[in-house]
């Protein structure tokens, strides 16, 4: 016979325990809204990628066609790489422009809050984040120094370079490359398509019984398996992005794929994309603060070429 005590009924009556609440869902029961939901999936990345693509290309379209009604004899040249820049800022802002409505209407949730955004964990270490994204971009650059070794890089001029044939165009293009496009590619990169993919394949790889069905409905979290495999994937979208830019160098995009394979450590660490964005952008100061250093503020523009 077991030596364990009945409860008194009249005691448990008097010390009534307080309903336990679902962490994974809301703070009060009352207020709760079912299953736990993975935000984004697959299809909310398709749809910001689809609305991006669209925004870019309408942005393009639109100001060209003005420049060419401007500047008839500009149709028989090459495309000028100001405006093609120009129509990629647009492109950015009319994504957002559409986006910041659209998904909370979708998730229930502001944008800010679906993609994981969470201020709060780069506010509290942005020291150490943003010494990490310098650390990464000296280890970034002695990689490419090493790997060119390998590797021949074209001497073509990348599109950046284009950019920087006046001292007000190279300005604003470093603003641009140091703060906008980090941002940017952040917010796609990690906030829609590294969850997204993760989600996708632990959706896959579920078990098909009851108990797993069960422990999908009650947790938001990403198996180990599936981060890493985003990572790498959503990683390897993000160097082919820039090879276009940079004429398709092996070397640059073999670098480039590991330092967004640092950038998603950092947002799956934190579980914050500013966390991660926070790097990005002090990654892609460094490199145009020594450009302005070599260049004595951009007034000396050929030494880049040097």
């Amino acid at each position: 016979m077991s030596d364990l005590s009945i409860p008194d009924p009249a005691a448990a009556q008097r010390y009534k325990q307080s309903e336990a609440l679902d962490i994974q869902h809301d703070t009060d029961p009352a207020d709760d809204h079912g299953d736990a939901r993975r935000i984004p999936h697959l299809g909310h990345a398709l749809l910001f990628f689809t609305i991006g693509i669209f925004s870019i290309f309408f942005s393009i379209i639109v100001i060209f066609i003005v420049d060419f009604a401007r500047h008839p004899e500009s149709r028989n040249q090459p495309p000028n790489a100001h405006l093609a820049a120009i129509a990629l800022f647009v492109g950015y802002v009319l994504t957002f422009l559409i986006s910041f409505p659209v998904f909370p209407l979708l998730w229930h949730r502001s944008f800010l809050n679906g993609i994981h955004w969470t201020y709060r964990a780069a506010r509290l270490r942005w020291w150490k984040l943003v010494l990490f994204g310098i650390l990464l971009c000296g280890i970034a650059q002695g990689g490419q120094l090493l790997i060119s070794h390998f590797f021949k890089t074209p001497n073509e001029t990348t599109d950046v370079l284009k950019l920087l044939d006046t001292p007000a165009s190279a300005w604003l293009t470093a603003i641009f490359g140091a703060l906008v496009a980090p941002l940017v590619e952040e917010i796609a990169f990690r906030g829609f398509l590294l969850p997204a993919i993760a989600t996708g394949y632990d959706w896959l790889s579920l078990d098909r019984t009851p108990a797993a069905y069960y422990r999908w409905r009650q947790t938001t979290a990403h198996t180990t398996s599936a981060l890493v495999l985003a990572a790498v994937v959503s990683s390897a979208a993000f160097a082919a992005l820039h090879g276009s830019q940079l004429h398709w160098p092996v070397g640059p995009l073999l670098i480039l794929f590991g330092v967004s394979l640092a950038f998603s450590w950092i947002r799956i660490r934190f579980q914050s994309v500013a966390a991660s964005a926070l790097v990005h952008i002090s990654y892609n100061a460094v490199i145009f603060f020594v450009m302005i250093i070599a260049t004595g503020g951009f007034r000396h523009l050929d030494k880049l070429t040097h």
